[in-house]
């Protein structure tokens, strides 16, 4: 006897008929331009401290011998560490295809905007004061991916919504909406 269970199975004979697969409502396409842009060194590196910080604090309160009252600083390095990890893994870009264009700004999922509904393009030289801040910026009718000043895209949308993202080939982009 051997040491493992073999269990006979009925084998389906092949089909001779085609069976129709429905088809999802986002196809994949190849991507026109596609861009990644990482985040500027010294944000990596604030990243980098406040990550090593905030589990130095939290090892340090865990290990702790006792019930203190420095359990309260548990909650300080668990916020050191979500916003440390949050700021090395930041990565912003866009993907244009023949149908979408697809903002990315990690670690959120992907934005798919029709460009169909893309009523207006242009390059905009950009930094953190024009969109009030580094990162993804939300506002009433405007969104903007930045993590470095520079040119980038701006388009519009049929509802009038602004959407900038930054890019290092601006021109390739711009010729990819178009």
């Amino acid at each position: 006897m051997s040491d493992t269970m073999s269990i006979p199975t009925a084998r389906l004979a092949p089909s001779t008929h085609s069976v129709a697969v429905p088809r999802t409502s986002r196809t994949v396409t190849a991507p026109v331009h596609d861009e990644r842009e990482y985040a500027p060194t010294w944000m990596r590196v604030v990243g980098a401290v406040l990550l090593v910080g905030g589990l130095g604090l939290t090892a340090a309160v865990l290990a702790w011998p006792g019930e203190a009252p420095e359990m309260a600083l548990i909650v300080p390095g668990i916020v050191a560490v979500v916003a440390g990890f949050l700021l090395l893994v930041a990565r912003s870009g866009f993907t244009v295809t023949d149908t979408d264009v697809v903002l990315h700004f990690r670690p959120l999922p992907a934005r798919h905007i029709a460009r169909r509904r893309i009523t207006d393009a242009r390059l905009v030289e950009a930094d953190a004061s024009t969109y009030g801040g580094v990162g993804l910026r939300l506002r009433r009718g405007v969104r903007a991916l930045i993590l470095t000043p520079g040119l980038g895209i701006e388009f519009t949308d049929d509802r009038g919504r602004v959407t900038f993202v930054r890019t290092r080939r601006p021109e390739a982009a711009f010729r990819a909406l178009r």
